[in-house]
């Protein structure tokens, strides 16, 4: 569905502003992009490349690079874009955060439970750095693809990230710049 839209917007790519043509793009493969892919999480290296591939070629549509032109480092110093993976790991800690303030659902705001309030776990280092408990999987192959991966992802940002006295705002702000400080996969 996404290379469709980019052969179409290719097409008028000529009439369009760069601004005009990043708005499009975010619209239209950004959002399917963006649609659930926190149930991505685990994928493997090889299904997540090809979905990584959707935004080099974005990439260089906006800005206008030929089809073999490296685009990495564009996509990051001028566009301001995440790599896709850690675009998933963005949406997931997004989430939890959102958990953690009562701004999601009940059903995904039970994964979500402070090792503070976990009985026999208050004593732990771990509890001081706002971690949380997460819960075991049965399932073998789709079990670290559910929302289980969505403390995995709480646990292992930075631990000035983990402050519940952060606004939304902020968190999204401090979470995107230590993203793009880390090396994309």
């Amino acid at each position: 569905m996404c290379f469709y839209y980019l052969r179409q917007l290719r097409l008028v790519r000529r009439s369009l502003t760069m601004d005009a043509a990043h708005a499009l793009l975010r619209a239209m493969i950004h959002n399917h992009l963006d649609y659930c892919n926190s149930l991505l999480a685990g994928l493997p290296t090889g299904q997540m490349s090809r979905l990584q591939s959707i935004l080099h070629v974005a990439a260089r549509l906006v800005l206008g690079l030929p089809g073999r032109a490296p685009v990495s480092a564009a996509m990051h110093d001028t566009l301001h874009w995440l790599s896709f993976p850690q675009c998933i790991t963005f949406k997931l800690c997004l989430l939890t955060y959102k958990c953690l303030h009562g701004l999601a659902p009940d059903y995904l705001s039970r994964f979500c439970t402070l090792l503070t309030s976990v009985p026999g776990r208050p004593l732990l280092h771990s509890s001081d750095a706002n971690k949380l408990l997460v819960p075991r999987s049965c399932t073998v192959s789709f079990g670290l693809r559910s929302f289980s991966s969505g403390p995995t992802a709480w646990n292992d940002m930075p631990a000035h990230l983990r402050n519940l006295d952060l606004s939304l705002s902020d968190f999204r702000r401090l979470l995107k710049t230590a993203l793009f400080q880390t090396v994309p996969v």
